[in-house]
This record gives C-alpha cells, sequence and structure tokens, in this order.
C-alpha cells in the first residue's frame, strides 16, 4: 500500500483567472487512475497544500483556486492531509481508466481555521457538486510542477513521520463510521463517459 503525505502552507500561489477547463483533462490515462486534489474556495487564495509520498518526497502542490491532477497506479493508497498541524487520513483503493476526486479546504474554528477533506463518493451529495467545484480552477498535472515533482526533502523526513503516526492512531481509534468518511473505493471514480456529462 502506497502512502503519501499532504502538507498545507501559507503562501501566495502565482495563478491567475482560469478559462473554462477542458473536461477531458480529468480523463484518467489508459491503464492508470487519476486523483484531482481541487482546492477552490477563495478564502483559501493564499494557502496551498503540499503532497507528500512516506519517502517525505515532494509529488504535488495544489494552491489557490486549483485542481491539480495526479496520475496513479490501480492499487492502494493511504494519503495524508496535514495543515495548520491537523493530519487527516484518506484510503483509496483506484482502479484503472477511474478519476477520483478530493477537495481541500479550510473551515473557520473558535480557534482559527483547520483543514478538511471531502471525498467525491457516488451517491452522495458531494458526486453532485463535483462540476461546480471544478468551476473556476486552474487545471494543473502534478508532473510539471518542476519546482517539486519528485523533489526529496529530507529536511521535513522526522516531522512528517511524526505527523503520519499521529494520524494512523486516530484512524486506529475512530469509529466506523468515521473511517468511511475518509475512503474512496473503486466505484467512486468517474469513468471517461461520466465525466463527458459533466
Amino acid at each position: 500500500m502506497s502512502s503519501i503525505l499532504l502538507a498545507g502552507c501559507a503562501t501566495t500561489p502565482s495563478l491567475t483567472t482560469a478559462p473554462p477547463f477542458d473536461k477531458s483533462a480529468f480523463v484518467a490515462p489508459e491503464g492508470q487512475a487519476a486523483v484531482v486534489f481541487i482546492q477552490n474556495e477563495k478564502l483559501d487564495r493564499k494557502m496551498f497544500f503540499t503532497i507528500f509520498e512516506s519517502d517525505a518526497r515532494c509529488v504535488a502542490e495544489v494552491g489557490g483556486r486549483e485542481a491539480q491532477i495526479l496520475p496513479v497506479e490501480p492499487e492502494p493508497y493511504i494519503f495524508y492531509v496535514l495543515a495548520y498541524n491537523k493530519t487527516r487520513r484518506i484510503e483509496l483503493y483506484p482502479e484503472a481508466d477511474r478519476t477520483y476526486f478530493v477537495r481541500l479546504y479550510t473551515v473557520q474554528k473558535a480557534v482559527g481555521a483547520a483543514p478538511e477533506v471531502t471525498l467525491v463518493r457516488r451517491a452522495t451529495e458531494t458526486h453532485r457538486h463535483v462540476r461546480s467545484w471544478l468551476e473556476g480552477a486552474i487545471v494543473t498535472h502534478a508532473k510539471d510542477n518542476t519546482d517539486c515533482y519528485g523533489m526529496p526533502l529530507d529536511e521535513r523526513k522526522n516531522r512528517t513521520q511524526r505527523r503520519l503516526n499521529e494520524a494512523n492512531a486516530d484512524w486506529k481509534n475512530a469509529d466506523d463510521v468515521t473511517r468511511d468518511r475518509y475512503m474512496l473505493i473503486e466505484g467512486d471514480g468517474l469513468t471517461a463517459a461520466d465525466i463527458e456529462l459533466f
């Protein structure tokens, strides 16, 4: 099972207003799956999430109003979403030729902002919202992010591992309803025909 960590950092992304997106951009590469990380809240325009693998290698950065596409192999994954000193674990069981959508955003709490993650799942309200979440987002590809993609970030390894361990402990202690909320299964992915209906 592969692991990826997403870390939130405050910055000002250099993104501009997005043109209408091309639906075909979200179709998974043949024989692979794709994960689209959507960050579209106007309040989050100065926030971005950096996506790490468990070995602290950066594979993507998602910032501002952006939908970044990360191709993955059709095998189980564990993702870790880290921002504002809080870590959220996600499990993904992708199927080839399907695309999975994950919305990243922040919510205001009494003690400040906190990260939130919404998985787009079939037969839920999220499935009906994915098109509107993509509207206005700049579509980018993780492999084109030359400032991040594949770079080892050695100075973050200890911190990354600590957050990963904390998230695993929270997952182990969570109830089934909570774990189910942060899990995407094969059928939650959208096929090319589904995406054409956007």
